[in-house]
């Protein structure tokens, strides 16, 4: 009898050692099978209108590389969309808003390059807060200071002052104001929605780079040299500041001079 009941002890035994689950090397404790990388999937697309922890994670990591300026949310919208646009600019990747698995490859990668455009400058003028920021700029001299701020070959975010709307434009000469080309064909679009068409119209913008918010002026007329290939736009329009000038005349145009003070709040 004791004999039957050993046996019977040891099957029990060998029945549950069988059925308990195994957690091979490498498997996470508590069921995390997160892999432990931040960011979508190979196969996701994180694009506007995505929510969740992969948009937090997203954010966080633009912000941790100077990319986004604003409030963590998980809610990819325009802000989050622009960041991810300036990122690709700024890392040679297709330019499109979206965060597939190219841009989320050199986005997670310690190659990531920051976005650091000339902070020394940013310094000596009015920061642009985290969220909730003015619509307006400040007023800086193009010849002291200005041509330093916004140097060639730098992209800064334009925004539109009356509506709002932002694009991407690089610096791609001049030297009495900013010869300026879009950065994108949808740039180029956005640009021409605004305006209405191409125009000489001086609208006053909001000049974002390095953290700093300056106030300018623009027209919308493309026109002379071309650096930017396929970006919707054949030449480039004038981007001027406070006490900028004209390269023909080499003297202020009071167009855009007042653009630049209404820009300024003035």
């Amino acid at each position: 009898m004791k004999k039957v009941f050993t046996t019977l002890i040891l099957m029990l035994f060998v029945c549950l050692m069988l059925s308990a689950p195994v957690r091979g090397e490498g498997t996470p404790v508590n069921g995390d099978v997160s892999g432990g990388i931040s960011g979508p999937t190979d196969s996701e697309v994180l694009k506007v209108k995505s929510t969740g922890q992969k948009v937090v994670d997203l954010q966080m990591r633009l912000r941790d590389l100077g990319y986004f300026n604003y409030k963590v949310t998980g809610y990819y919208g325009t802000a989050t969309a622009d960041a991810v646009r300036l990122f690709q600019e700024q890392n040679g990747l297709k330019v499109d808003g979206t965060v597939g698995p190219e841009t989320k490859k050199v986005l997670y990668s310690p190659n990531a390059k920051r976005y650091t455009v000339y902070p020394s400058q940013a310094s000596s003028y009015l920061p642009a807060s985290r969220g909730g920021r003015t619509s307006l700029g400040v007023l800086v001299d193009w010849f002291s200071k200005g041509q330093y701020l916004f140097p060639r070959g730098a992209v800064a975010k334009v925004i539109d002052l009356y509506t709002g709307r932002s694009f991407y434009m690089k610096r791609t000469g001049g030297t009495n104001h900013a010869d300026s080309e879009p950065v994108t064909a949808k740039d180029a679009w956005t640009i021409r929605e605004i305006w209405g068409g191409w125009s000489w119209d001086r609208r006053p913008v909001i000049v974002e780079i390095g953290g700093v918010r300056v106030a300018a002026s623009m027209h919308a007329m493309p026109h002379a040299y071309d650096i930017i290939p396929n970006n919707g736009m054949e030449g480039h329009v004038c981007i001027h500041f406070y006490k900028s000038k004209t390269h023909i005349h080499n003297r202020q145009d009071p167009e855009h001079q007042d653009a630049v003070m209404r820009a300024a709040g003035r």
